[in-house]
């Protein structure tokens, strides 16, 4: 009696399929928490640099509105030295220092816009903070630029509202982008979407061990440790400045003064 031999092509091709799914399954799970993570991280980081801003950045901008004008009287001292008059330096270096003055100005006023967006974020429910929560995570894990179809773009503007707390911008997002990606069916297709998100995996890791040498990451790491001695190092820089902007204020009173501007 001949013994009939079956092809196990048609049992090892679902196997196959099925452990593939399996670890894409699990792949995802991985790039999604990882995506929170180094998205959450994004945000963190942005709003110690917020904080920064508001505590030492605005003193910071005052020394610089003091170093102008001493550097004014200085240049104007020099124009003296040569024969012009006090109006007439005053007249060119004003013109000379007028594009830093613009520049300071446009600084206070994306300072002025930082604190805005830090007292909106503290208005916000408890209820509506859980909602931020759940459609940022859904959203992240849809757009991310490292997932199929991501959008560099679009998760910039997600992250924006979820920082800002703007709840209708996300749920706006969630409504148009309903609908669920067709899931892939050949092993090939398969293969090739496991080797992405492999990719993807390793890319974000990348990014994260370089946001962890970024100057916003230490800070956040210098004021944590600090804490943990009770000192806030962002009131205590912002007293040495203020310490610095005296010392300066002086030397602008004793220069116009010296020019009869006082």
């Amino acid at each position: 009696m001949t013994k009939i031999i079956k092809s196990n092509t048609s049992i090892d091709e679902p196997l196959e399929k099925r452990e593939l799914e399996k670890a894409i399954s699990e792949k995802e799970q991985k790039l999604n928490d990882l995506i929170e993570e180094i998205e959450q991280l994004k945000i963190d980081l942005t709003a110690v640099k917020q904080e920064y801003d508001v505590k030492a950045g605005r003193l910071y901008l005052k020394l610089d509105e003091l170093d102008l004008e001493i550097l004014k009287f200085k240049k104007i001292e020099d124009l003296i030295n040569k024969g012009f008059s006090f109006e007439e330096a005053q007249k060119i270096v004003e013109e000379t220092l007028k594009k830093r003055r613009e520049q300071i100005e446009e600084e206070y006023k994306r300072l002025d816009e930082e604190e805005k967006e830090i007292e909106t974020r503290k208005d916000i429910s408890t209820k509506d903070k859980e909602e931020l929560k759940k459609l940022w995570r859904k959203l992240a894990h849809k757009y991310h630029p490292d997932k199929v179809g991501g959008d560099d773009e679009m998760m910039k503007k997600i992250n924006k509202a979820y920082a800002e707390g703007d709840l209708e911008t996300l749920r706006s997002i969630d409504q148009t982008g309903a609908g669920d990606d067709i899931e892939t069916q050949t092993i090939e297709a398969l293969k090739h979407k496991l080797a992405g998100l492999e990719t993807s995996i390793k890319k974000i890791h990348q990014e994260y061990e370089s946001l962890k040498k970024s100057e916003w990451f230490i800070l956040r790491e210098n004021i944590e440790k600090a804490k943990k001695h009770d000192r806030d190092i962002l009131s205590e820089l912002a007293d040495k400045i203020l310490s610095d902007i005296a010392k300066k204020e002086n030397q602008v009173s004793e220069l116009k003064k010296k020019y009869g501007q006082g």
